[in-house]
């Protein structure tokens, strides 16, 4: 139950963060990208919620470098 709960915490987050009234699309649908693939690997066991979120921050930081954002 309770990683159920933080991954539901953890998935909310990233929905959060992925929908934005002001990004356009692309950076959108990117993040969605990233998302997707850090949830197949949480599903697959690979890595930990831990590791999860510290990958989105990651990989988030260094597309809004990509952008320019």
């Amino acid at each position: 139950m309770k990683r159920a709960l933080l991954l539901g915490l953890l998935l909310f987050g990233m929905n959060a963060q992925a929908v934005s009234g002001k990004e356009d699309n692309k950076l959108v649908e990117l993040k969605k990208a990233i998302y997707f693939e850090i949830q197949k690997q949480i599903e697959a066991g690979e890595i930990t919620l831990q590791e999860a979120q510290i990958l989105w921050k990651v990989k988030v930081k260094q597309l809004m470098k990509e952008e320019g954002k």
